[in-house]
């Protein structure tokens, strides 16, 4: 091969790698303008989705303002109607609200140091092991829990001796979820609790027009669960004050365990928004307190809650005429 055609052979190569490393900047940068397209894509839908939220947290706190304090609470007051899927832009929101002093508050078992009222409760939270068909051993872990100075020295060993060791809290519950780590709550045990139990300030009584069945059993003595079933009905009671409530037990052979333990009117609620936005699911949480001075958000999260849930999540292709399913479950 004589020279001029060695020079051409090295141009043809020298213009294919340069061709080649063009192509591959280009392809580079195209990716990366995807990459952040999608990322502002998602800010943008991100932020949307909150806003969304926050327009329904003020729904529900109107409707809790609009319900106000003096009227009974139950399933059937106007807060507890769901708000069906309804189309906005880029998407679909539905909204659920659920009672929070329908369920067995566990800051309730703290030390009285602490505002808790541990001799009372904790007979409620034994029965509510025994309608659950769970170890009875649990309440005093649970109150060793929040405050280890009154539990057995072993109960605060046990927790050191783990494979990953850590210590008992020592202070109140700050949600539900915590439960995962007292001793002897494992997964079945906790799926069992989770409908049933919250984490709120201590003192709250349980309502009993939204509390659970096996939690009516427990606030009870001698009540069988068929006796918390027809006092529970189906989730539908809709007693107008507590002695409406306790004029029931006698024919039915139960006794409540203290008068102190109940109310018919609720302060704490949960309030879930469940939006989707180009298919992508949101889910929101806000916790309300309803006073005699209206409303406020105590906490807010996002995502999924398995001791807060109340509704199951809206498909991405549901539409706004209401026919999903978006009643709140009994928990």
């Amino acid at each position: 091969m004589n020279a001029p055609s060695r020079q051409r052979g090295v141009a043809l190569l020298v213009a294919l790698l340069v061709v080649a490393i063009a192509v591959i900047l280009v392809a580079a940068l195209l990716d990366r303008g995807e990459l952040a397209l999608a990322r502002t894509r998602n800010t943008l839908r991100e932020e949307q989705a909150e806003a969304y939220a926050l327009g329904l947290e003020t729904y529900a706190a109107q409707g809790l303002l609009a319900s106000g304090t003096s009227q009974a609470d139950s399933n059937a007051s106007p807060w507890a109607m769901p708000l069906p899927p309804q189309e906005v832009a880029g998407g679909v929101i539905r909204a659920t609200m659920r009672d929070l002093d329908g369920c067995f508050n566990l800051n309730n078992l703290a030390p009285t140091t602490l505002g808790g009222s541990p001799p009372t409760w904790g007979s409620v939270f034994d029965g509510l092991l025994a309608a659950l068909a769970l170890d009875p051993k649990l309440t005093v872990a649970v109150e060793g829990w929040l405050d280890p100075a009154t539990a057995p020295v072993t109960e605060a060993a046990s927790y050191l001796a783990q494979p990953l060791p850590y210590r008992p809290r020592g202070g109140l519950f700050a949600h539900a979820s915590e439960l995962r780590l007292v001793r002897g709550v494992d997964a079945a045990t906790y799926a069992k609790l989770a409908p049933h139990v919250c984490a709120l300030p201590p003192g709250t009584k349980v309502n009993v027009n939204t509390a659970t069945a096996p939690l009516l059993q427990a606030l009870l003595t001698n009540a069988t669960p068929a006796v918390a079933q027809s006092l529970w009905q189906n989730g539908s009671a809709q007693n107008q004050d507590t002695r409406q409530f306790t004029d029931q037990l006698p024919p039915l052979g139960a006794a409540l365990r203290s008068p102190q333990l109940i109310d018919v009117h609720s302060h704490y609620f949960l309030a879930r928004g469940d939006i989707v936005l180009d298919g992508v699911p949101f889910t929101f949480f806000s916790v309300i307190e309803r006073g005699q001075g209206g409303v406020r958000v105590l906490a807010r999260s996002r995502g999924a809650d398995d001791a807060l849930v109340v509704a199951a999540p809206i498909r991405a292709d549901a539409d706004a005429d209401g026919d999903g399913d978006a009643g709140a479950s009994p928990h």
